[in-house]
């Protein structure tokens, strides 16, 4: 089947937003939230795979790099969770309004900031989280104001808001479906952080645990597994 992308830049929360929209002519949206450092594109492109599955099951896909990521204006050291935050739920509020069935899909902080944002959008029609870090431990400031990770500088602060957002708190708020993946060989999110997203899910939120499997590295078997059940959750959830 053909795949249309539709490549634009729109404007969403005062930035220009690189988007990318598949469109399957239905009022049917994923909206997807990609990881720290990472891109619309998603993990080994996983996003892509995810958005032209859904398109032959008649279900549009939205991906946007964030301010400061890809292809959208602003410096990544620049980022801001916050910001994030208030990003994806301007292009989901959007969608929303114009009287879309909207699911986001987010991985690792991306994850996160779809939490917050079904935390507060209560018709949001359901939430895929790949291994969401709720940053649950103290965060220690650093002298020299910045975080330095894969080659990139984010100021601090961006995992300063991340951690005063209480995202695994939040889960009490989301009242939508969610499917929820965590891993076990995961190298950012720790025992603790996983644990405190297992303990605050709702009868309404399904957490699968994957023994074994890393952060997002996956193979393409383990992903297509991951994908299929993501794919599923969602078509259920905007019938």
């Amino acid at each position: 089947m053909f795949h249309m992308i539709i490549n634009k830049t729109k404007k969403y929360n005062n930035h220009d937003i690189a988007t990318a929209f598949h469109d399957a002519g239905t009022k049917k949206i994923v909206i997807f939230c990609h990881g720290y450092r990472g891109t619309s594109v998603g993990p080994s492109r996983f996003f892509v795979r995810v958005a032209n599955t859904l398109q032959e099951f008649g279900i549009s896909s939205l991906r946007f790099d964030q301010y400061g990521s890809g292809n959208s204006e602003g410096n990544f050291y620049d980022s801001s969770f916050n910001d994030w935050v208030n990003t994806a739920k301007a292009i989901a509020e959007e969608y929303l309004e114009q009287g879309y069935k909207v699911a986001l899909f987010g991985q690792s902080m991306g994850s996160a900031a779809a939490i917050f944002v079904g935390s507060e959008l209560s018709s949001i029609s359901s939430i895929v989280a790949w291994v969401p870090d709720p940053n649950v431990e103290p965060f220690e400031y650093p002298d020299s104001g910045c975080i330095e990770e894969g080659g990139q500088r984010v100021q601090a602060s961006y995992w300063q808001e991340a951690h005063d957002q209480k995202i695994a708190d939040r889960l009490a708020n989301v009242k939508s479906p969610t499917y929820i993946v965590q891993c076990t060989a995961d190298e950012y999110v720790n025992v603790q952080n996983r644990n405190a997203i297992t303990q605050n899910a709702q009868a309404h939120h399904i957490v699968d645990v994957y023994e074994g499997y890393a952060h997002s590295n996956w193979s393409y078997n383990q992903a297509e597994e991951i994908i299929k059940k993501s794919v599923n959750f969602i078509k259920k959830s905007l019938e």
